[in-house]
């Protein structure tokens, strides 16, 4: 019986990991993939009419468009940001002198370092104490 309960045990747990492997995910795709996957998961989930299908499906693609546009646009808008920062940091550059670029080197990298000091878990991401009971 034992040996039962532990091949159950065994095959679920494989089949659990497998079924996670196959699980892709649902920003992966093209927009088109995203808006059918959605379209077919409110179909079945609501039992959506023929008509109502084809009115679900269009606005899912719409959705999936805009979304897609945003984050391209995102992204080009981050891009110019770092190469802004980038030229910026070359004519601050152009204006120090060596020892100047050093400070400021260490400087860049205090700010870097600046929340690894905290690893402990006792500080949060903004770098302040938490009073947490009992200690």
């Amino acid at each position: 019986m034992k040996k039962w309960i532990l091949g159950a045990v065994v095959l679920a747990s494989i089949s659990f990991g497998l079924s996670a492997q196959q699980h892709k995910n649902f920003r992966e795709g093209n927009p088109t993939e995203r808006a059918q996957k959605m379209t077919d998961r409110l179909a079945e989930e609501l039992k959506l009419t023929d008509e109502q299908r084809k009115q679900v499906s269009q606005l899912t693609l719409e959705n999936a468009n805009r979304q897609e546009e945003l984050r391209k646009s995102r992204m080009a808008e981050f891009e110019a940001q770092k190469a802004y920062r980038l030229a910026q940091n070359q004519k601050l550059a152009s204006i120090l002198t060596e020892e100047q670029k050093q400070i400021w080197e260490q400087r860049k990298e205090a700010l870097r370092n600046r929340g690894k000091d905290h690893s402990r878990g006792d500080y949060p991401r903004g770098g302040r104490l938490r009073f947490r009971r009992g200690r």
